[in-house]
């Protein structure tokens, strides 16, 4: 069986790679470029508005950033094998363990990140560091929701029949939702029965089941839904754009995880690897992505927390550390049967 095979000329021939800047005169890496994957939506813009110009400046490099979902990087990484197509991974905590357990991630070395140690300890990871937590809630539209939600169960209230937005299960964030349902009715990581029959009651509710955040931002951008699951920060750059939408985090907990950076075994470019990611950990870089419109949740130490974060999804660090976090491991083991068993069940 012939397998489709990634290199990193054909990865940037597919256009999904940001154009690369102007080289910088006189710095260590002036002729070099680094391909780093990450995640499409506000994260591509956040990455491109601030991490980009820090990397491009510390260093005279440039970078291509191609945007994916972190199971399409494991995927290509997959595929390429020896050669892989990009040097930096950006991956939420499910697919960065199926990626460690691969092979696919060298260990990180802190002695190359002058920074990491300014992380707090959870996002010290020895794979790559925790470069901020996503947190997902309820978004709606407040120009048709005249009483904001405040639990999980108002989306099966009969007035928003055919106007609930879910995503499926190949977005770290339809994942998370599923497990927080079972979690709320006696099941558990390992347990997904009960989400599915709580799910199933969720049909009539349903307007849209969106494939990834790209298309699931869409459905309120375009007033297909007016309820429904959604990404904080992904919630927070929609209304800075205009876009009539209101997140809140629910009674219950927010359920939350980890996004990483990591550097690929065998990249091409190891050291600017480092360097980019160690831009990231920059607590001037950390604040200046906290701000709106991306309302990026810090990591390091250094940086307070504020504003819309601080405001809507965590107070303190001790908050953040208490949002609703899940065991991967575990989910991992039944994801792919779970994703076979959403798309069977859950079909508009």
């Amino acid at each position: 069986m012939n397998i489709c095979r990634f290199n990193r000329r054909s990865f940037l021939a597919t256009g999904a790679a940001a154009g690369a800047l102007p080289l910088l005169p006189g710095r260590l890496f002036a002729a070099e470029n680094l391909i780093a994957a990450v995640f499409g939506g506000s994260w591509s813009e956040v990455h491109r508005d601030i991490l980009k110009p820090c990397f491009e400046g510390d260093t005279g490099a440039t970078v291509s950033q191609s945007a994916m979902l972190a199971t399409e990087q494991i995927s290509k990484l997959t595929a390429a094998g020896d050669s892989p197509p990009f040097d930096v991974a950006m991956m939420d905590e499910g697919p960065a363990l199926q990626g460690i357990e691969r092979g696919f991630f060298a260990a990180y070395d802190p002695a190359k990140s002058p920074h990491f140690g300014e992380l707090l300890p959870i996002f010290q990871d020895k794979y790559g560091p925790g470069v901020s937590v996503q947190a997902i809630g309820l978004a709606y539209n407040p120009e048709t929701v005249e009483v904001p939600p405040t639990s999980w169960e108002d989306l099966w209230d009969p007035k928003y029949e055919g106007r609930v937005g879910i995503t499926s299960l190949a977005s770290t964030l339809g994942t998370a939702f599923l497990v927080e349902i079972a979690r709320l009715n006696g099941g558990d990581e390992g347990n997904m029965d009960p989400a599915f029959a709580k799910l199933r009651t969720l049909l009539p509710n349903l307007g849209a089941v969106s494939a990834n955040f790209g298309a699931h931002a869409a459905l309120f951008q375009q007033g297909v839904v007016d309820i429904g699951v959604q990404n904080f920060n992904f919630a927070e750059s929609l209304k800075a754009k205009g876009v009539p939408i209101e997140w809140v985090k629910p009674d219950t907990g927010a359920p939350a995880w980890k996004t990483s950076l990591h550097v690929v075994n065998n990249a091409s470019q190891p050291d600017l690897a480092y360097a980019y990611i160690d831009c990231h950990l920059k607590a001037s870089v950390q604040e200046e992505m906290a701000q709106p419109p991306f309302n990026v949740i810090p990591t390091n130490a250094t940086v307070p927390l504020s504003g819309t974060v601080k405001e809507k999804v965590a107070a303190s660090k001790e908050d953040l550390e208490n949002l609703v976090y899940y065991d991967w491991s575990k989910i991992n083991q039944g994801r792919d049967e779970w994703s076979q068993q959403f798309n069977r069940d859950i079909r508009l």
